[in-house]
């Protein structure tokens, strides 16, 4: 019994220390844009949008290992490997999709950090460049292990979204019975809203960032099946968080047919079916979500552009080691906070469009992970098995059959 328990006792702290690549890529996922696109589609599809996140999450976690193991056997950055592979033409290609996709992100991250600072009664004018300035700074003067440390606390107020699911007093049955069983009509509409759903959590800046960042923590081979471990668990922690976010939204909004045109909106509008509680709490996510998303998608691209170009780039080296890498954390920032200052800026309207071109820019992204996952001179015996391959494929075959029937259909008007 004793050595039974030393046994599980070790291989917990095995876990433990290897924890943060998988849980804070998937948990940030869940970021202001994605809390907006899971607020318009369960406001829009009520339950019925519950049954694609089984299927989301299998994805989520079989494309974030093949990532993170590619890091840890390779030594190296998704997008080292495709300047190494694919030539510096096509990492020109790829970094200008990626900063594109990645600043309409940011920026409807920092949006939501605006509207929540709103919602609680403060000038975000004033308080959203000094909280985008402290994040910057902190960022570059603090370690890998502090900013972790710090990642890990942000993710500990998603708690707030399962005390908003509660409080709408859902029918928990009916909920739980969507995820497996399909009702409504695969419109054209339910399609364009599913891909942007799929392109929130599965994301193209995620598949970078998580192999970057487990590059950073120096994750070795023989600890390669706990970081599996890890990253599996955390693709069905933050699904689990996106059904308790949609749920709420379904049982208040689309339920009592409101028109609402932000997250934060959301947050007022569900105040009297489920209580002034539950709109905090959905307003303090929405903050959090916001806070988080915007650092770890700028600290993306900066990762993507010191791989890709060669340059120096960790959370571990100070900002003369690394100019190029804080310089372009920061110009990310600064454009951002500067375009959510101007007026008539939508947060939906803007996620909504950015996640669904993630969402189609994702069978790409696929393409390079199943060609380096395969290329046994970078992966040796820890290339992708035939499972992993079908999954890859499947999934860019029905996201590009959905995406052209969702833009013919919006075409023709079905």
């Amino acid at each position: 019994m004793k050595q039974w328990f030393k046994h599980w006792t070790k291989r917990m702290l095995f876990i433990m220390a290897l924890m943060g690549p998988g849980i804070i890529t998937a948990i940030a996922d869940n970021d202001a844009a994605g809390i907006s696109t899971y607020t318009l589609a369960a406001s829009s599809f009520g339950y019925q949008i519950l049954i694609i996140l089984i299927p989301m999450t299998i994805l989520l976690a079989v494309t974030q290992e093949i990532g993170a193991r590619i890091a840890i056997v390779a030594e190296k950055g998704l997008a080292d490997l495709i300047r190494e592979q694919f030539g510096v033409r096509m990492a020109i290609w790829m970094y200008a999709l990626l900063f594109f996709i990645n600043l309409v992100v940011i920026i409807t991250n920092v949006s939501g950090i605006k509207s929540a600072l709103a919602l609680f009664g403060l000038n975000p004018f004033i308080t959203l460049p000094l909280i985008v300035a402290g994040l910057y700074f902190f960022v570059v003067r603090t370690k890998y292990s502090t900013i972790e440390k710090f990642f890990f606390i942000l993710i500990g107020f998603y708690v707030t979204y399962v005390v908003s699911a509660f409080l709408s007093k859902p029918d928990w049955a009916a909920a739980t019975r969507s995820l497996f069983v399909p009702s409504g009509t695969m419109s054209p509409k339910f399609l364009y809203v599913a891909i942007a759903v799929v392109g929130t959590t599965i994301t193209a800046w995620g598949q970078f960032f998580i192999n970057s960042y487990v590059k950073d923590k120096r994750i070795s081979v023989d600890h390669i099946k706990y970081n599996k471990l890890e990253v599996y668990a955390s693709a069905i922690m933050t699904n689990a968080l996106t059904f308790f976010i949609m749920v709420a939204v379904a049982v208040t909004i689309f339920q009592n047919q409101l028109v609402i045109t932000d997250a934060a909106q959301a947050s007022v509008a569900i105040r009297p079916f489920a209580g002034n509680l539950a709109g905090v709490m959905l307003g303090i996510g929405l903050l959090i979500a916001g806070i988080l998303g915007c650092i770890i998608v700028a600290l993306t691209t900066a990762y993507a552009f010191s791989e890709f170009f060669g340059y120096s780039g960790s959370l571990d080296e100070d900002f003369h080691k690394s100019k190029l890498f804080y310089s372009t954390l920061l110009v990310q920032l600064v454009i951002a906070t500067l375009v959510v200052m101007l007026p008539q800026i939508s947060l939906f309207s803007i996620s909504l469009i950015a996640n669904f071109i993630n969402g189609i820019f994702l069978p790409v992204v696929f393409y390079f992970l199943y060609k380096i996952a395969n290329n046994e001179s970078v992966m040796g015996q820890y290339k992708n098995n035939h499972w992993q391959n079908f999954m890859l494929v499947g999934a860019s075959v029905v996201i590009m059959i959905a995406t052209s029937v969702s833009i013919i259909g919006g075409i023709l008007g079905w």
